[in-house]
């Protein structure tokens, strides 16, 4: 399996893949900062799977990953929240609500053409410079070269990510208000699935085709939340009051119907037995690093 050399080398094309995607921008601003988001929180995950190897180091670096992610989350907020308004029209069932919904998109597609485009520009360059911070700091890597060792590392990591996945489910499951925990749970696990692909490849494929629907429901969900929560803050671009109120039982429909859906699914990825599993993962690292 990989060595110390190799995550490390990994986790640095990573992030310059992120500079470069920044720099060079071939899909434009707003889908490099969903790129660049999505691979932050794919190098979070790395990080909090081999966390046991150098707590204090992966808990700095971590650190300034989430900070970077920061940065990029409301520029990224006002282009999905345009883009949810868009997914709404195509969701309304009768032509009222797709008049509702049609002025709903146009409002959240006006908010994205009037967002400050070179306050975002400046995040990013600090966003830049602090990939580069993170990648230079990678020098102070250090793992173990004991594939025993570091088999150790990786299955208390992947089980301490299922363990606190099955706690949110749980949670969630039982009235609590956690689904934006959940979406992240999901997210974490689907990005330590694609780093330990190679362990076992239709496993961990056939694992990602479960979560695949879980994120995309739950991505839905908190978009949709973010909407209703811009219309509490600013009704005066949402139309009449009463228009409000249709409006905000509608999106409570949606999201709640796309709640039922994540939790339902996500309870039955979560369902695993996080030891035994982490177990075979132990297994399955020391033999392919031989």
């Amino acid at each position: 399996m990989l060595s110390a050399a190799q995550l490390r080398g990994g986790a640095e094309k990573a992030l310059d893949d992120i500079v470069v995607l920044f720099t060079e921008q071939p899909g434009g601003l707003h889908h490099a900062v969903h790129e660049a988001r999505r691979a932050l929180k794919r190098l979070r995950a790395f990080h909090r799977l081999f966390a046991e190897g150098d707590p204090a180091f992966f808990r700095h670096q971590n650190a300034r990953l989430r900070d970077a992610a920061r940065l990029l989350a409301e520029g990224r907020e006002v282009a999905a929240l345009a883009e949810t308004g868009e997914w709404l029209v195509t969701e309304a069932g009768k032509p009222q609500e797709a008049a509702l919904f049609k002025r709903v998109a146009a409002v959240l597609a006006a908010r994205r053409e009037a967002m400050d485009h070179a306050a975002l520009e400046a995040n990013v360059a600090q966003v830049i410079a602090a990939c580069r911070k993170v990648r230079g700091g990678l020098t102070d890597f250090d793992l173990p070269d004991s594939r025993r060792r570091l088999a150790k590392i990786v299955a208390r990591g992947w089980k301490r990510i299922l363990t606190q996945g099955n706690g949110v489910v749980l949670s969630v499951a039982g009235g609590g208000k956690g689904f934006h925990e959940l979406r992240k749970s999901a997210q974490t696990l689907n990005a330590c699935l694609i780093l330990l692909r190679p362990l076992w490849p239709q496993a961990m494929l056939a694992r990602q085709e479960m979560l695949r629907p879980i994120i995309a429901a739950l991505g839905r969900e908190n978009d949709l939340a973010g909407l209703a929560l811009l219309m509490e803050r600013s009704p005066q671009d949402f139309g009449e009051p009463i228009e409000q109120v249709v409006l905000q039982r509608l999106i409570t429909q949606r999201r709640e119907a796309l709640q039922r859906t994540a939790l339902q699914q996500a309870e039955s990825v979560f369902a695993i037995n996080a030891k035994e599993d982490a177990n075979r993962i132990a297994l399955l690292w020391e033999t392919l690093s031989r």
